[in-house]
Parts: C-alpha cells; sequence; structure tokens
C-alpha cells in the first residue's frame, strides 16, 4: 500500500470516529510502528493537518477543523511538481545544478503524490534561459562567508567594465527576476551594498570576523525601502501610469509591497497608476517603465520623469534615422 493510502485511511477513522492510533495503523497495513508516525509527521509538515496526540484516546485527533485531505494531497502533489521543475531549471556555471539532498527530498515527497500526477510533470516547464552563468565556486564560497561569519574578498565589475577589490561581509543571497545578487555591508562604501553575482570576478573567503553588526531590522528596512535591487539611503515617491492595452498586464503584478494602484482614465483611455518608492538610482524603474512602452510613462517626481524623457531622446538620436 502507498503512503497515500494510509493516509487515507488516518484521515477517515479521524473523521468517523474521532481518533486514530499508531498500532491500528501498523496492523491494518502491516507495516512498522515508524512507518506510521512518518506518515503523521509528514501530515504535520506537508499537509498543515492538526494533528495532536489525545491522552483521553490514546491515539491521534483533529485540534481544530481540517479541509479534507484529499485537497491537501492536491497541494502536496503541485508543490512537488513546481519544485522539480525550479530545480531542474536552477543553474550555476550553464549547467543544472541541483545538491543531493534536494533530490532525496523529492523522492520523499513523490512518494506522497497520488501517481495520476506524475502524468502531468511534463506539462509543467520553468524557463531559466534568461539566467546569468555563475561559477558554482563563488556560490559555494558566499554560502561558506554567511555561515561563518567571515569577510568576504571579491573583484567587482561595474556596469562601465570597472573592476574593482571588494571586501565584503554578505548578509543576504537574493534571486531577483532571476538574478543572483547578494547584500551586504561594504567597506570601501562603509555601508549596506548590493552585488550582481554574475559581476564578481574572484571570490575569496578570508579568515577575518565580520565587524559591522548589522541588525536584522536594519537589513529588512534596506531591502524593504524602495523599488528593485539597488538601493539608497533617500527614497521618493514615483507615480508609473500604464494605458491600455499593456495596463491589462500589470494589473494584477507586485512591483513593490508599499505600492498604491489606482484606476482611471483620460481623454478617453483608461489606464493603472501605481505610485511606490523608489531610490536615487532610477536605472531599474526607467527599464521597468519602457518595457511596457508606447503605454507606459513616469508621471512624478519630476526628476525622474525627466530622466525618463531624456532616455527616449537619447534612443531617438541613436536609432530614430534607422
Amino acid at each position: 500500500m502507498s503512503n497515500l493510502s494510509r493516509i487515507t485511511f488516518i484521515d477517515e477513522r479521524i473523521r468517523s470516529r474521532g481518533f486514530v492510533t499508531r498500532k491500528e495503523v501498523a496492523e491494518e497495513f502491516e507495516v512498522h510502528i515508524d512507518t506510521v508516525k512518518r506518515d503523521i509527521e509528514y501530515m504535520r509538515l506537508f499537509l498543515n493537518a492538526p494533528l495532536e496526540y489525545s491522552n483521553k484516546f490514546h491515539g491521534y485527533i483533529y485540534s481544530t477543523p481540517f479541509e479534507t485531505v484529499f485537497s491537501a494531497a492536491e497541494d502536496a502533489a503541485l508543490y512537488y511538481i513546481f519544485v522539480h521543475r525550479i530545480t531542474d531549471g536552477f543553474r550555476l556555471g550553464g549547467v543544472p545544478y541541483v545538491p543531493v539532498i534536494s533530490k532525496d527530498i523529492l523522492t520523499k515527497i513523490k512518494s506522497y503524490v497520488p501517481s495520476e500526477y506524475e502524468n502531468i510533470l511534463d506539462s509543467v516547464v520553468y524557463d531559466s534561459s534568461d539566467q546569468d552563468i555563475m561559477d558554482i565556486r563563488d556560490f559555494r564560497n558566499i554560502l561558506r562567508s554567511i555561515k561563518s561569519s567571515l569577510q568576504l574578498e571579491i573583484g567587482y565589475c561595474n556596469a562601465k567594465g570597472e573592476i574593482s577589490s571588494r571586501v565584503v561581509e554578505p548578509m543576504l543571497l537574493t534571486n531577483y527576476l532571476g538574478k543572483w545578487y547578494i547584500i551586504g555591508y561594504c567597506h570601501k562604501r562603509k555601508e549596506l551594498a548590493v552585488f550582481l553575482i554574475s559581476r564578481i570576478t574572484n571570490c575569496r573567503v578570508t579568515e577575518n570576523m565580520f565587524e559591522n553588526a548589522v541588525t536584522k531590522k536594519e537589513l529588512k528596512n534596506y531591502t524593504d525601502g524602495s523599488f528593485g535591487m539597488f538601493k539608497s539611503s533617500k527614497t521618493a515617491l514615483a507615480t508609473i501610469r500604464i494605458s491600455e492595452p499593456s495596463m491589462h498586464y500589470i494589473r494584477n503584478q507586485k512591483w513593490h509591497k508599499d505600492q498604491i494602484v489606482i484606476e482611471g482614465s483620460s481623454k478617453g483611455i483608461n489606464y493603472i497608476e501605481i505610485t511606490l518608492p523608489v531610490g536615487e538610482r532610477h536605472n531599474e524603474i526607467i527599464a521597468r517603465t519602457m518595457a511596457y512602452a508606447p503605454d507606459s510613462e513616469i508621471v512624478a517626481p519630476k526628476e525622474l520623469r525627466d530622466k525618463w524623457l531624456d532616455t527616449i531622446k537619447k534612443m531617438w538620436n541613436k536609432y530614430g534615422t534607422l
């Protein structure tokens, strides 16, 4: 019998009489009692089943109302399918990279997935073609630095192609729009900074411990402060207007957790306006706005709108005669 059969039995027995014992499940399916323990733990962790041991019944009960286990099993199947595809698509150095532990976890989760769901695995695709190529050794060094609180020496290439040496105390490894970044204290800039991992030319973990005690609250305020990955100490509210037909693409998008979205109409044209905090570096918000051209414009503030208009003028001067 499959794990799902035992889980179904546990669920039905609790619903029909209020409790179930590990012994009766083990006897019913002729398995060791430790196997039943793992089934119960799985139901708690992956199906969010409110299972509690009852001294009164010497067995397990639902401590709060719980939806049918079949719906939860479907959620587990979907979880397996999406995790499987994402780990398939996760690439380092241009090749698929899935740690052995991830494969082990997937194998365990799969044992709880209804067999009929295996047939749709090929119908789910995770396209990773836009990911940056990274050196897996850099990735490991960054994780080692974070784990041991040891400073990291890196060579970093900026947007102009200039390479500089940095000493960094990485605090956060994050993926944003398919690209990997580290956020940490930069000794050269003497402040928190963001580094695109694909621009790191060399990476070495030193024996020097972190010196700057940036708190979790400070880190959160930094990461949540404004739109995009590259932050600054000063922020301002920006308003982006996107008209039809592009407005329908962004209606359900979330550009920032504190964004305010309103819908309106002007001269018979419907639009959506997104107001959100932006930092002093405007490249990201301009690029995001331009992605929906010609239906998009930056309304405010004036400084940001002028930069957006200047970008359009430069593009016209460069390509307008083609």
